[in-house]
């Protein structure tokens, strides 16, 4: 008989929506339990692959009693600035590293003070970092070229605006001018399949026998589309020990990987409750109603589609209907889920009226750190839960 596999992601408890109920909103809750359960999952579909381990892209979230959370389970961060730097050393992350397209000398200088190896984004990087730091330790922020086959609307393999080609001469003679000695490649090609993780693996190993000195190689995150289905997922991380152990035992060098989703952690785990303001029940140019509500999607989540609910764990046994779910911006555009290509899409949820209470799904990602003041209004409260209880988090200025 096969085997079932444990899906990914787990379902809240309703003691999370029950709890809700006192609080104001707009207020964004991150289930915790199901934060720990997702991270034990990945980590355990890694173990297959010798030396590969788990980080977090810190650009995903920069409330820190949830980097502290994250940092708590054993998990690596990734950053993007000295500012994220800042935010992951307080919270207690073990590893950290950085790439980034536009740092400084004092950036650099900053990064080094903190132990932390610099994956260099291009070769006027490379030489900015070099007249300062020669002889040292760096990575390079790689492209790749992804096959046609693989590419798609949410990947970025060969058009990416980010990166080096690992075999373009000029890297390689930056890299000998000032010394440095390579010892990570790293990626973001978007979102992953199987098939892309392992044509990923294939072409940096490949790549990897041709750099005596390289030690680490960071695939990047994309884990939603490659954790569609958890089963698939864990065959291709086997596939890929497979590899990795016939590399090392041809080259009889050791090599380790990283992973750093950050969606695919936290995405499904922050549930934003927001208060209807107002219903036009069929908006002539839209052609249904719109609900217009006490938060804002240009604010908070210009990336994600939620699923829309009633806060009332008991209300979504009503019939649903279709509708659009507007911020409270005076900006035209505010509406929940428009995707990055301008679209709004309906949703299905039940009726409303003034004062009833909605959830939006799959806002713990990429929604505080998108956050803006526009028309002054103030971000969603945020909390934690426990299992059991709320506790009221800390929100950081900026």
């Amino acid at each position: 008989m096969p085997t079932t596999v444990e899906p990914l992601l787990s379902q809240p408890k309703r003691l999370l929506f029950d709890a809700a109920r006192e609080i104001g909103t707009p207020a964004l809750v991150y289930d915790f339990v199901g934060i720990e359960r997702t991270v034990r999952r990945i980590q355990e579909d890694l173990s297959i692959v010798p030396g590969a381990a788990l980080n977090i892209a810190a650009k995903a979230c920069h409330t820190p009693e949830v980097l502290a959370h994250l940092a708590s389970l054993g998990v690596g961060a990734d950053v993007a600035s000295p500012g994220e730097l800042e935010l992951v050393e307080a919270a207690g992350f073990d590893e950290i590293t950085t790439t980034g397209p536009a740092f400084s000398a004092a950036d650099f200088a900053r990064f080094r003070a903190s132990g932390v190896t610099v994956d260099l984004d291009s070769v006027a990087q490379i030489d900015l970092y070099g007249a300062d730091h020669p002889g040292t330790d760096v990575g390079l922020r790689v492209r790749i070229p992804l096959p046609a086959a693989l590419e798609g609307d949410s990947t970025f393999g060969a058009n990416s605006r980010f990166g080096v080609s690992v075999t373009e001469p000029a890297v390689h003679a930056a890299l000998a001018r000032h010394r440095l000695r390579l010892t990570r490649l790293h990626m973001h090609t978007g979102q992953m399949t199987a098939q892309s993780l392992l044509f990923k693996v294939n072409y940096t190993l490949t790549m990897a026998e041709a750099l005596p000195d390289l030690e680490v190689i960071d695939l990047g995150g994309g884990f939603f589309h490659l954790y569609a289905d958890r089963g698939r997922s864990i065959a291709a991380f086997r596939r890929m020990a497979e590899m990795v152990a016939a590399w090392q035992s041809r080259t009889g060098r050791r090599i380790s990987f990283r992973c750093e989703p950050g969606g695919a952690v936290l995405g499904a785990y922050g549930y934003l409750f927001t208060t209807v303001r107002s219903v036009e029940e069929h908006h002539d140019y839209y052609g249904t109603r719109v609900v217009t509500v006490d938060t804002s999607a240009w604010n908070l989540a210009p990336w994600h589609r939620p699923t829309v609910l009633s806060a009332d764990p008991d209300g979504d046994v009503a019939p649903t209907e279709p509708g659009l779910i507007a911020g409270n911006t005076l900006y035209e555009n505010d509406f929940f889920g428009t995707n990055v290509f301008g679209r709004t899409e309906q949703f299905d949820f039940p009726r409303v009226a003034p004062g009833d209470r909605l959830v939006l799904t799959a806002s713990g990602a990429y929604t505080m750190t998108n956050s803006r003041r526009f028309n002054r209004l103030p971000p969603p409260t945020e909390y934690s839960f426990d299992g059991r209880h709320l506790t009221r988090l800390t929100t950081v200025a900026f």
